[in-house]
């Protein structure tokens, strides 16, 4: 039986170098035989590809084992330019679980014995939820099911993709409902009660723990005419990367101050209100940047492997159209 030759160096009509089997072969039989040859090479991929299966089932451990940590991380709140907030937190698993928040802020009376007004937990509360870390860990189990599960190694990989992706937009940042004006905190986990006329947000953007505090100002349907006197804001609407760019004199960065709408009236607790100051305070948790870059990786990983994989499926002639 004769054998096909691949002759690598012949020339085509436009001068160009091309390989060519010879004896000559028909169209379709080239097609076949690069059919079978995709055939091949997806088996042999889909061989290997337990190695990342694996490697994500272990990341994916990682992440869970530092969401559920029980040593937690303290970490210390601090506003940049100015006395309107110190203090610290104490993250343990998704709650905020101790706290302790010296406020200076325009119409918070001072707390008894204290040139400021005190804002901490009670140590005998159910403490604040993270419902975004509540939401990241289900993502992360839901990952570790499905690299578990007896599915094939294609419809693992597609999965993880999924799990990990909604892991990392949950740490990314929160959902509007769980933030002023639509949510508000429950006054009883405070010791003394929260004060009326502050609202307090906590909640995870890009991995930091993010504290929000706002003065109120009711208003009666009179008052809603006329101007109303509204302290600057200290409110910076830029992350971490925007306000990094700016220190190091790259574009795209900003200043680190924001400008308050000073005529905005909001419906919060049953009542129309009016924002008078407002604080935002930022403190990077290295748990969960550890974690941020973990399902960073993975997804990388993941993006480069089922990339691969629908390649090879379409060389072999099972790709979906």
């Amino acid at each position: 039986m004769s054998r096909a030759i691949l002759q690598p160096y012949r020339f085509n009509g436009n001068g160009a170098m091309a390989a060519a089997l010879y004896p000559p072969r028909v169209e379709e039989d080239i097609l076949k035989a690069e059919e079978e040859s995709g055939v091949r090479e997806l088996a042999w991929l889909l061989d290997t590809l337990q190695e990342t299966v694996d490697n994500v089932r272990s990341g994916l451990r990682e992440c869970s084992n530092l969401l559920a940590s029980s040593t937690g991380s303290t970490l210390v709140l601090s506003s940049p330019r100015s006395e309107s907030l110190k203090g610290y937190a104490t993250r343990v698993a998704n709650k905020v679980i101790k706290s302790d928040m010296q406020v200076k802020m325009y119409g918070l009376p001072n707390t008894k014995g204290f040139a400021c007004h005190k804002l901490s937990l009670d140590s005998k509360g159910k403490g604040i939820v993270l419902e975004q870390l509540a939401d990241v860990g289900n993502h992360v189990a839901e990952g570790l099911d499905i690299v578990n599960g007896g599915m094939g190694v294609a419809e693992k990989l597609g999965g993880a993709m999924r799990s990990v992706r909604a892991a990392r937009d949950a740490l990314r940042g929160t959902q509007a409902h769980r933030l002023f004006p639509y949510h508000a905190m429950d006054h009883r986990i405070f010791d003394p009660p929260l004060h009326p006329h502050l609202a307090l947000d906590v909640y995870i953007s890009e991995a930091a723990l993010i504290v929000e505090l706002r003065t109120l100002e009711p208003l009666t349907p009179p008052e809603h005419r006329g101007p109303a006197f509204v302290l600057p804001s200290l409110e910076s609407p830029f992350g971490f990367r925007e306000r990094f760019a700016a220190a190091v004199g790259l574009g795209g960065g900003g200043n680190g101050v924001g400008a308050a709408n000073q005529d905005q009236i909001y419906s919060y607790r049953g009542g129309d209100v009016r924002v008078k100051e407002r604080v935002r305070v930022e403190s990077q948790d290295p748990s969960l940047m550890a974690i941020w870059a973990k399902l960073g990786g993975l997804e990388h990983a993941l993006e480069l492997v089922i990339k691969s994989l629908d390649i090879a499926k379409c060389a072999a002639g099972v790709c979906q159209r």
